[in-house]
Parts: structure tokens; sequence; C-alpha cells
């Protein structure tokens, strides 16, 4: 798994091979993000209607990018998981 500086050197790579400029990086992070996360969506499989819709309306590069920011928003909340599962478990299990 990559660290959280490692993925954001790697999306970073993405970007520039595919030659989306920073400021469209942002764009798409925001929205991917918004799409997820927006208090207006009303569960998980609207959440990702949303987002399927929105892809269709995305260049495949700009849908790649989608992807990774979404892979790593999820890459987050495991790792997030796991340490508060950790946390959790009784001393000498």
């Amino acid at each position: 798994m990559f660290e959280p500086d490692e993925e954001s050197l790697v999306l970073e790579m993405v970007r520039s091979i595919l030659d989306v400029p920073s400021d469209e990086l942002m764009q798409i992070g925001d929205l991917a993000k918004r799409m997820l996360f927006d208090p207006g969506v009303e569960s998980r499989e609207a959440a990702v209607e949303l987002f399927r819709a929105s892809l269709k309306d995305m260049t495949n590069e700009h849908a790649l990018i989608a992807g990774m920011f979404i892979s790593g928003l999820l890459r987050c909340n495991l790792a997030q998981q796991a340490r508060q599962c950790a946390d959790e478990v009784p001393e000498g299990r």
C-alpha cells in the first residue's frame, strides 16, 4: 500500500503524463469528494449513481484521475478503520 506522500507523488506523475493541469486535478478531486460526501446525497447507492453519471461526462484521463482520488479516499478510510479496530482490541490478544 502507498503512504499518503507516495500516493500524492504517483497522482502528480499520472497528472503530468496525461497532461492534466494542476487546477483541473483539484477540480476533479473536489468533484469526486463532493459526489461521495455531499450531505444532500441520501444513500451510498445514490452516491455511486451520481459518480457513474459524472464519469460519462469526463474524458478517460479525468475518469482515471477521479478513480485514483477515490482509491486514495478508500485507502485512508480503511487505514483509519484498521487503527480504530486495533485500538479497541484488549491488550494480550
